[in-house]
């Protein structure tokens, strides 16, 4: 299959699972269905009714307190996502329409470059292999627990963190309509999650490609300029040869725009989405590890799961973000810029200038996603997590 064959399947892919909770991503209108009510509906009643039992938990005792406040992080960042779906639905469209037309033009202009469109879309597979492995997974433990439980040891729990006012779970039509009620936030917010980790991700991945096809370019034009190196001990007095070269550079100053604009464009879609993503989890972990220090709770060990699996995610894929601009910076200052004239350096210098100073993706301006932000956050929650337990606060 060619590259914008297989890029297009991995976009309907996604939009089917969009459709799954009402949200088409490639329509040009959007509308609001039947499930795009429920899709709105499930993170309000977990709000409603996971802050009003948390209150009373709280009060009855501290711990019961927190224990009802596991999900909050994936409350926030479920909300997160919906809300970058819903308002931000025009610029998504574009933008998987746009990588797609990358593909489209890109595959025709060698095998080079065939690679490497099928080299970054194999990376994206590979991470949509891994979330929908690790949240089927995750949320169908979550589900099936407590009917295991229920029918091997009588036990009663629920699946979310909290219990409907005026429903005993003692009883069983209480229990069967708390569990009925408690599964579709469950298993809406479990679709949201891996379309909005798609959504995001497959779009960081294409930047690495981008930088994959600037390094080929970047390649050409060096080979040029070798070319024109050479040609000077071989070459009569007074001949020249252009060698393509003002072409070939004007090709690498437009795609390195491309990439920069592409990059400026990912992170104002996504900035907000992501920073609560990694945020979120980073509290939930926080409130996983004080539940489990003090006594161990099936629930919150398998959200911590969760939680520190999505964060990993995203932090591993920002970290590979910055392999890819540093990628971008070697191809640029590795070129044999003193075979360019007196016009082309200037051109080459801001290029330059350009991939010395690449933005990066910074969570509420504070902290870069990165893998060592993942690694500072995990030390800070374990440490925070432990103090509350030992303190018992």
């Amino acid at each position: 299959m060619k590259p914008s064959q297989r890029m297009h399947g991995l976009v309907q892919h996604i939009n089917a699972v969009a459709q799954q909770l009402g949200l088409d991503m490639l329509t040009v209108k959007k509308e609001y269905i039947f499930r795009t009510w429920v899709t709105i509906s499930a993170p309000l009643t977990y709000a409603v009714f996971g802050v009003y039992w948390g209150f009373l938990e709280a009060r009855r005792h501290w711990l019961e307190g927190i224990k009802s406040s596991i999900m909050l992080g994936g409350l926030v960042s479920g909300s997160a996502k919906l809300l970058t779906i819903l308002l931000r639905h025009t610029p998504i469209r574009d933008l998987l329409h746009f990588i797609i037309k990358i593909c489209e033009d890109y595959e025709q202009r060698g095998v080079d470059f065939i690679h490497a469109l099928n080299f970054g879309i194999d990376r994206v597979y590979k991470i949509q292999r891994i979330i929908f492995v690790g949240y089927s997974i995750t949320f169908l433990i979550m589900l099936l627990m407590p009917l295991v439980l229920l029918f091997y040891k009588g036990i009663r729990i629920t699946v979310m963190p909290y219990e409907i006012p005026g429903l005993s779970i003692d009883s069983n039509i209480g229990y069967g309509l708390t569990y009925l009620q408690h599964t579709i936030p469950e298993v809406v917010g479990g679709i949201g999650f891996y379309l909005g980790d798609m959504l995001v991700l497959l779009a960081l991945n294409q930047i690495q490609t981008f930088a994959d096809i600037f390094q080929l370019k970047a390649t050409a034009l060096n080979d040029a300029l070798e070319r024109k190196e050479q040609s000077r001990y071989v070459c009569n007095v007074g001949e020249y040869k252009d060698f393509n070269i003002q072409a070939l550079l004007m090709d690498l100053i437009n795609w390195h725009q491309l990439f920069v604009d592409y990059c400026e464009l990912v992170e104002k879609i996504y900035d907000n989405l992501i920073a609560a993503q990694v945020f979120a989890a980073s509290v939930s972990i926080v409130i996983c590890l004080c539940v489990n220090l003090n006594e161990f709770d099936l629930i919150s060990a398998i959200f911590f799961l969760v939680s520190a699996y999505s964060m990993s995610v995203y932090c591993i894929v920002g970290t590979q973000i910055e392999f890819a601009y540093d990628q971008v910076y070697q191809s640029v200052s590795c070129l044999s810029w003193h075979e360019l004239s007196c016009e082309q350096r200037k051109l080459y210098m801001m290029m330059l200038q350009r991939a010395q100073n690449m933005k990066i993706i910074v969570l509420l301006g504070i902290t870069p996603l990165s893998l060592g932000t993942a690694l500072q956050a995990s030390e800070l929650d374990f440490c925070f997590g432990n103090l509350l337990a030992k303190n018992n606060i």
